[in-house]
């Protein structure tokens, strides 16, 4: 599992230019329950190589969530058909896969993507990820999947500016918490500064992702925040979603939310959120710069960046889940 650094880092983007010139049509994949990163560095992609001419299929199960659906212009991601879309996804030359560490995270469209015959491309940073594709460009440090889809459209000359453009600062800012969290190397800094000068609206951007909330946020926010549980004096603070197959955009943006609220308390050292889905227990750590919650989520099976990590936890309950997860942030606060 080679990632995406130098030296290879330079083979491994020259062997993803050549694949994406050397065929004419894609599918595009990112994980379900999208997220910023994911809407984000999927639409970027499309509109990168439609603009280069390429037949593309760009499809998910469930749809952007609303504060994000002004990045799907012309309808560049659609929903998922099977009787339209397996042929198309079948006869793809290569397909690639955005800000998902696995198959099973496309949900319905998991089967589909691997029974494509072409090529895969894996571009990802989340340190689970099981190195799935032909191609991996991964690199566990970066700002989010956007950072690394700007490195390929850049290897291969495409223009940042537009709607591709607008969407790589969608999911560079929704994956660092407003850029709370910047890779050690500064890449990140001079993605957005190039993102700029392709002419992206940093405070149109910035209303839409985070000014566009329901009447109805701050007293679901306030009942979120009254579920949650302290421990180490008050320095550990803890939630769980109720159980649900997956968690809607609003949902993880109210999760989100409050885990951020909860380390603005001085006393408050680290954050954990954790919700029984379909897949298994999924973990959401946040932390305060003296406890490594990559750490912690590396103990039961994630990892992530210093202060924001997250994991997935199988074949166990929530009860398990939670007292295995608890065990490991409090290793780490000692």
């Amino acid at each position: 599992m080679i990632e995406a650094k130098p030296p290879d880092r330079d083979n491994l983007l020259f062997r993803i230019s050549r694949m994406i010139r050397e065929n004419r049509s894609f599918a595009v994949f990112s994980h379900q329950e999208p997220d910023g990163d994911a809407i984000g560095s999927q639409v970027a992609v499309t509109a990168a190589l439609k603009g280069l001419g390429k037949e593309v299929a760009s499809l998910r199960v469930d749809p952007a969530p609303p504060a994000l659906e002004f990045l799907n212009r012309d309808g560049l991601i659609r929903s998922y058909s099977p009787d339209r879309d397996d042929p198309a996804i079948e006869r793809a030359g290569a397909v690639i896969v955005v800000d998902c560490c696995d198959y099973f995270r496309l949900g319905r469209l998991a089967g589909p993507a691997k029974a494509a015959g072409g090529k895969v491309v894996n571009i990802d940073h989340h340190r689970d990820n099981a190195f799935f594709g032909d191609v991996n460009y991964v690199r566990y440090e970066a700002g989010g999947t956007a950072e690394l889809v700007f490195e390929v459209l850049k290897s291969l000359a495409v223009p940042i500016s537009g709607t591709i453009a607008d969407a790589l600062y969608v999911g560079l800012s929704t994956d660092t918490v407003g850029f709370r969290y910047i890779d050690p190397e500064g890449n990140l800094l001079e993605v957005v500064r190039e993102l700029i000068k392709g002419g992206i609206d940093v405070e149109d951007l910035q209303e839409r992702i985070y000014c566009n909330q329901p009447d109805s946020y701050l007293e679901d926010l306030a009942a979120l925040l009254r579920t949650v549980r302290y421990e180490e004096d008050g320095g550990l603070a803890w939630f769980t979603m109720f159980d649900s197959d997956s968690l809607t955009f609003y949902q993880r943006e109210l999760a989100s939310e409050a885990l951020k609220q909860l380390l603005s308390i001085r006393r408050v050292r680290a954050a954990v959120m954790l919700h029984r889905e379909a897949a298994g227990v999924e973990v959401w750590l946040r932390s305060k710069k003296d406890v490594n919650v990559n750490r912690a989520a590396g103990k039961v099976g994630g990892g992530g960046h210093h202060t924001a990590a997250g994991a997935l936890v199988r074949d166990k309950s929530l009860e398990e889940a939670t007292k295995a997860v608890l065990a490991a942030v409090r290793e780490e606060m000692r």
